[in-house]
């Protein structure tokens, strides 16, 4: 499905002497060759960024802090950064999101270097058992508090979002005395509130006029201020500004943990600039995440369906970048030369998600104003051909249909504060229908990495939402889709994951399993061929009302990165999945039916905003795509 990011991709020859010689490598979509490849290049981090997470006095081995332990009486901190037979892609990444994170904020470094042993290691067979650290019981990244003798006091784990006072205030729930965090600066703290509240135009003049009280105070105060206003740079969608002033801390302040985090975020291998760190306010019962939880996930009826949309728009907003791109997901496993399709993929879904946000009711005219906004930088991002990688043949057809349903979407919002011209959007339109259908595999179908039914639906659906907004349609095309797709459908409804046994499954009967299997994508593949007359209601209903059934098999997959031994569903299915399935509910004729399954719906997506009101489903996808697939999904359950 989708990946982000920022990796200067050269001829093979290029990149062994960068490899040679251990150089970032940084994904730069302006320069990009025009390739086909599945290479993954990932980012190598610097010698700055190298010590994230070093400031935690972390014991040799887990016998070694069991053995200290018990010699101080401290509990002992155990990171978990995976386990063995994990289904987690990326290990190294995740793991990186928390040493630039909660192991890099000196007010959670001291909390755990004073009152905890701290650890961090992987669990032998025999640990995995005793502490119940298996896959689906436990999702990395996580952490367990454990007494002087080893025994389990408490544990987190499904930890995708991080709030800094969040994870500290877990900390010192086990601590018996209280731990006040440090006093800041004058000017910090008023910058820090400014920040939190969304207020970050101010930030940078509140710290440039704070530097002779810097100039006075600690260099650990001076090094978060630089910090800082790179974030606040980066929330005003200034990134290429923001990694200046974080490259330049981490060389002015080269032994302080926090210009080591700057050294991560300017690589963007930090949690903040991919979207998993946040500084905003949070509600009180959000602070109870993980233990009235599950992970970072914030506890049942901290928000409100107006207050997802609040905090999901304006997450939105500080994660756009001056072009219009949203380029926080490194989905790369079409290789490195597809992340600037899934950059115009996730992209084109945030705006459509913006453009869902537009008539909420709440709005106030300043955010109406900076969703416009965003919405025309959007425009202008995924129509920008140097965005896109034609040559690439793993993820482009999300860049092209994502995009087609975005500018279909503009063309159907009765917004004239929209600010489009209507010729330009039809011609843009008209543009993106025949570069989806260029992408059509000869067998008819469409293909993400390989030929899917999902694929090839997904392709249909956009394709027939243009057509009902007048664009111009290949009609020869859209049959051979369908044949396709039908081909693909076992008589019991299910569809396989991959194309290619047309010939088995218009005769095959299908089993549970394959139902079972099939359970995210069965609406929408069935949608597909509903929405052009070859597929009926009750075939429809049947499919929805499957999926709800066997919900269950999705959410055990939610925060892994690749597929599970269960189904091979994979986490970054899940948003997906539900989209579709929403818009399916959307369409159901019976009334009944229509209210069960969205209030069933409705309910499922109410419980899974994180702490601070957004979503994920991988750390891949990102919260990007995460936040935006869910408010699309609460929108069609409208």
């Amino acid at each position: 499905m989708l990946k982000t990011a920022h990796v200067l991709l050269v001829h093979s020859t290029c990149l062994a002497i960068v490899a040679a010689i251990g150089l970032s490598l940084i994904l730069s979509t302006d320069a990009l060759a025009q390739t086909n490849s599945t290479k993954k290049l990932r980012v190598v981090p610097n010698t700055q960024s190298m010590r994230i997470g070093s400031a935690v006095k972390w014991q040799p081995d887990f016998d070694s802090a069991v053995a200290t332990a018990r010699e101080t009486g401290k509990p002992i901190f155990w990171y978990v950064p995976t386990l063995d037979g994990s289904f987690m892609d990326r290990k190294p990444e995740i793991d990186r999101y928390m040493q630039a994170g909660p192991f890099s904020w000196p007010d959670i470094v001291d909390v755990i270097n004073e009152h905890y042993i701290p650890v961090r290691t992987e669990p032998s067979k025999a640990q995995q058992e005793k502490y119940n650290l298996v896959p689906f019981e436990f999702v990395e990244p996580g952490f367990l508090i454990l007494d002087p003798l080893g025994n389990a006091q408490f544990k987190i784990d499904r930890i995708t979002t991080v709030h800094p006072h969040w994870f500290r205030s877990l900390l010192t729930r086990s601590v018996l005395q209280p731990v006040l965090p440090k006093p800041k600066s004058k000017s910090l703290a008023t910058a820090w509130n400014q920040f939190a509240v969304g207020d970050f135009a101010k930030v940078d003049p509140t710290l440039t006029n704070g530097q002779a009280e810097f100039a006075n105070s600690s260099p650990e105060d001076a090094c978060e201020a630089e910090l800082l206003r790179g974030m606040a740079a980066f929330r005003l969608g200034q990134h290429d500004e923001a990694k200046s002033i974080w490259n330049a801390a981490s060389e002015r302040f080269p032994d302080q943990p926090l210009a080591w985090k700057a050294a991560a975020e300017a690589q963007q291998i930090g949690p903040f600039s991919r979207g998993f760190e946040v500084h905003g306010l949070i509600p009180e019962k959000a602070m109870l995440a993980g233990i009235n939880s599950e992970g970072s996930a914030a506890p049942e009826g901290t928000y409100s369906e107006t207050q997802l949309w609040e905090c999901g728009t304006r997450f939105l907003l500080g994660m756009q970048n001056k072009a219009g791109g949203f380029t926080d997901s490194d989905y790369d496993f079409g290789g490195a030369d597809s992340l600037p399709n899934v950059h115009v993929a996730v992209t084109s879904l945030a705006g459509m998600a913006l453009l869902k946000a537009t008539k909420r009711p709440e709005l106030t005219a300043t955010t109406r104003a900076a969703v416009l906004s965003a919405i025309r930088k959007v425009f202008a991002y995924v129509n920008d051909e140097k965005n896109v990688n034609r040559a690439d043949r793993d993820e482009i057809l999300w860049a092209y249909a994502y995009r087609l349903r975005f500018l279909t979407r503009c063309l159907t919002l009765e917004n004239a504060e929209l600010g489009l011209d209507r010729e330009a959007l039809t011609v843009a339109q008209s543009q993106a229908v025949v570069a989806l259908e260029g992408v059509q595999s000869r067998g008819g179908g469409w293909y993400h990495e390989y030929n899917n039914p999902f694929v090839t639906a997904t392709a249909l659906l956009a394709l027939h939402e243009a057509q009902q907004t007048g664009a111009t349609v290949d009609q020869s095309k859209i049959q051979l889709g369908l044949a396709a797709l039908s081909a693909d459908r076992f008589a019991n409804g299910a569809y396989p994951y991959s194309s290619g046994r047309r010939q088995r499954n218009q005769s095959a009967e299908g089993t549970p399993r394959d139902i079972a299997a099939s359970a995210g994508r069965m609406p929408l593949c069935e949608l597909g061929l509903y929405t052009w007359g070859q597929s009926d209601d009750h075939k429809l209903t049947l499919a929805l009302q499957r999926s709800i059934d066997l919900h269950e098999n999705l959410d055990v997959a939610l925060k892994y990165d690749d597929h599970t031994s269960r189904l091979a569903i994979g986490g970054f299915f899940f948003w997906y999945d539900m989209r579709a399935r929403s818009e399916v509910i959307s369409l159901i004729k019976d009334p009944a039916i229509k209210a069960d399954a969205m209030a069933k719906q409705k309910a499922i997506i109410m419980a899974l905003p994180e702490l601070d009101g957004c979503f994920v489903d991988s750390h891949e996808l990102g919260r990007v795509y995460g936040t935006s697939m869910a408010l699309l999904s609460l929108a069609n359950c409208e």
